[in-house]
């Protein structure tokens, strides 16, 4: 089943007001081990807790991915640090790992054309805050052209 993002406020006053501190455990997982450690995700963080708008991005790509030689297919964004990271598709799966290692749980897309985010808590997507830019990675084809 396909499930239209949830669109929050943007003012954070108006989203701790309305998505106060909760402690959400999915009960399946697309993501196997993620939550085997019930520490491995921040616990009674809400989503606005879980996204800084004043973190820019890491960089233009994976960070780990171009530090390794490696490839992705997408790009996701930490919404908390800003740490760029490959889909659960890209073999490394960096993103993740990102979320594992720093209990950062939301991320937002970095793809061009792409704007919404996605808690790994709750498995949702969801419409949030604009972050500080860029907001994607350079479009090949711009690169390409130029």
């Amino acid at each position: 089943m396909i499930r239209a993002p949830r669109i929050l406020p943007t003012d954070p006053a108006i989203l701790l007001m309305e998505d106060g501190p909760t402690t959400i455990q999915p009960q399946h997982s697309h993501h196997p081990g993620l939550y085997d450690d019930p520490g491995a995700i921040t616990q009674g963080t809400s989503q606005i807790e879980a996204i800084d708008l004043n973190v820019p991005p890491s960089g233009p790509g994976c960070v780990d991915c171009e530090a390794t030689n490696k490839w992705w297919f997408h790009l996701r964004r930490c919404a908390k640090c800003g740490h760029i990271g490959c889909c659960d598709s890209s073999p490394s799966q960096h993103a993740s790992k990102h979320v594992m290692s720093t209990g950062h749980p939301v991320v937002r897309s970095f793809e061009p054309g792409e704007d919404w985010f996605f808690d790994y808590r709750t498995e949702e997507t969801f419409l949030g805050p604009p972050l500080q830019p860029p907001l994607h990675h350079p479009d090949l084809a711009v690169l390409l052209a130029s």
